[in-house]
C-alpha cells in the first residue's frame, strides 16, 4: 500500500460521555466532537499531559469542537468538573482512532 493512499483531511467525529454519572446527572449522554486526525504537536501534548489545568483547558479549547467544527470552550468558560473528567477521557479514548469511541460505565 502507498503511503498516499492513508493521507486524509481531518473528519469530525462524535465522541458521546454516556457513563452512569453523566446520565444522572445531566438526563441525557453529552455530546462533543474531535477531528479524527490530530497534529504531532497536539497529539504529543495528550500523550504527555499531567495535571498541568492551565495546559488542559488550552487543550480542550483546541480540541473539543462542537458539530460545526468551532470550538466549544471561549475564553473564561469552564466546564463543571465532572464533564472536564469525562471529556478528557473521551479525548484520549479517541486520540487516532478512526472510528469513534462511546465514553460508557
Amino acid at each position: 500500500m502507498q503511503l498516499k493512499e492513508l493521507a486524509a483531511k481531518p473528519k469530525l467525529n462524535k465522541v458521546t460521555l454516556d457513563t452512569d454519572n453523566i446520565v444522572s446527572l445531566y438526563g441525557e449522554p453529552l455530546e462533543f466532537y474531535m477531528w479524527d486526525r490530530q497534529d504531532v504537536p497536539t497529539f504529543l501534548k495528550i500523550v504527555q499531559m499531567k495535571e498541568d489545568k492551565l495546559a488542559i483547558f488550552n487543550l480542550l479549547k483546541d480540541v473539543v469542537l462542537d458539530d460545526q467544527g468551532n470550538p466549544v470552550l471561549e475564553d473564561g468558560e469552564m466546564l463543571p468538573m465532572e464533564v472536564m473528567v469525562a471529556v478528557i477521557e473521551g479525548v484520549v479514548k479517541n486520540l487516532g482512532n478512526s472510528q469513534p469511541q462511546t465514553i460508557a460505565s
